[in-house]
């Protein structure tokens, strides 16, 4: 895995290939929904690796159950620490829903406490190389991302969300595998400050849609990648109190299997408030 130590200059003043001018990231998150960013951080090999161990994992904690129970047991011991306040969620560890319909999917959500939290009070895991070498992994590709969102953050005048905090944005890490039989039922808001979609291994079954009063199928699309390596910056429900509303998306694949990777920026201690967010359109005929 191949990891460039020089971080990404991001000047979030672009160009919309949609409006054919200049435009500041609040209102390209309003007008579109979205701002693509050219990921100079990460070789395309560094996830093809990531998804090579998540595939080694899933095997492992599918044909031993005892250490799977032993994972999940650490995901419950972490969600009770103190840790997790950091992040305002539970959602941390392993999900296996391949044997669920209506979910078909397996993913992992890790956090840097979570990994320290469980070669630390378990320390037994050090002696699984397939859950050793997924979760360092994540720790190598996640670690740069904090700059782009504490930089989309100070260009948005909400800065201090972050920095007054630790002085680091509070990251959970998402790698996902979507099954072959794995249908979409609707778009969805992500419980976030932002999300980072940084790669897949099909861009086009991503549909999401700028932010409306009035949600229809048709308002949904797939975003035509002006870089070759991109990764697409949205707003999550976390923002609402600065007038920055979420972009709901969905995944649309059909047959196929697909792996994907998402950096969350969350909101340190921060107790989400009630906000009464669109209804969004079934995707199901």
């Amino acid at each position: 895995m191949i990891i460039k130590k020089t971080l990404l200059l991001i000047t979030l003043l672009i160009v919309s290939s949609h409006t054919k001018c200049v435009l500041s990231l609040a209102e390209q998150f309003a007008q579109i929904g979205y701002v693509e960013i050219a990921d100079r951080l990460q070789e395309a090999e560094a996830f093809d690796t990531l998804y090579k161990h998540f595939d080694a994992l899933i095997i492992f904690l599918q044909e031993n159950p005892k250490w799977a129970q032993k994972v999940y047991s650490a995901k419950e011991r972490f969600i009770r620490s103190k840790n997790r306040y950091y992040y305002s969620t539970d959602f941390f560890g392993f999900y296996d829903e391949s044997k669920i319909p209506t979910r078909n999917q397996i993913s992992f959500y890790y956090s840097t406490h979570l990994h320290d939290f469980m070669l630390t009070r378990y320390p037994e895991f050090s002696q699984v190389p397939a859950l050793v070498s997924f979760l360092e992994s994540c720790r190598a590709i996640q670690q740069p991302y904090g700059e782009v969102f504490q930089k989309a953050a100070d260009e948005l005048g909400i800065g201090p969300i972050f920095s007054s905090v630790h002085g680091q944005v509070p990251i959970l890490f998402k790698v996902v595998k979507y099954l072959s039989a794995y249908t979409p039922i609707k778009p969805h808001y992500d419980g976030t400050a932002f999300s980072l979609f940084l790669d897949s291994t099909d861009n086009q079954s991503l549909l999401l849609s700028a932010y409306k009063s009035v949600f229809t199928v048709p308002d949904f699309f797939s975003v035509v990648r002006q870089y070759q390596h991109s990764m697409l910056l949205i707003p999550g429900t976390l923002l609402a109190e600065f007038s920055i509303y979420p972009t709901p998306h969905v995944v649309m694949q059909f047959g196929n299997v697909r792996y994907a990777t998402i950096a969350f920026a969350m909101r340190p201690y921060f107790i989400p408030q009630k906000y009464l967010f669109s209804e969004l359109p079934s995707f199901k005929a």
